[in-house]
């Protein structure tokens, strides 16, 4: 476990790609041509999925830059655990809102791409997974 104030490389990619990804929903997730009359967008926090994109971005961010300050967290929630888990709900509702909306714009797959890296360096390992570095016979 690290010392408060510092963070491991995993941890620190998921505070950026998750700032990067509260950034990117503000940018036009949906976009479609109306013709002569312009074109229209909504930001990735249009939606009942893109609010939960948003608010469980936020909770990251903010549950790692916690740990960045040296602020106690509970306890009695694991901090690997609590950023992988919230991580996973990322990536889901971020999928969900990209392929449950229509006319996709580059935006979006920019977002589903950052909340995949906020998943993929949480920094858990899963239950009965071994690392190259932990196996004994190695």
């Amino acid at each position: 476990m690290e010392a408060h104030g510092e963070l491991t490389l995993g941890r620190k990619l998921v505070l950026g790609a998750g700032v990067l990804l509260f950034i990117d929903l503000f940018l036009p997730w949906q976009s479609w041509n109306l013709g002569p009359f312009g074109t229209r967008s909504v930001s990735g926090w249009h939606g009942f999925w893109g609010v939960l994109v948003g608010l469980l971005t936020a909770a990251i961010v903010g549950w790692t830059g916690a740990r960045l300050l040296g602020i106690d967290l509970p306890q009695n929630l694991p901090d690997g655990t609590v950023t992988l888990g919230l991580g996973a709900l990322i990536l889901l509702f971020a999928l969900i809102e990209n392929i449950a909306d229509d006319y996709s714009a580059w935006a979006s797959y920019v977002g589903v791409l950052l909340a995949a890296v906020v998943f993929s360096d949480s920094g858990e390992q899963l239950p009965g997974t071994v690392t190259a570095r932990e196996d004994p016979d190695r």
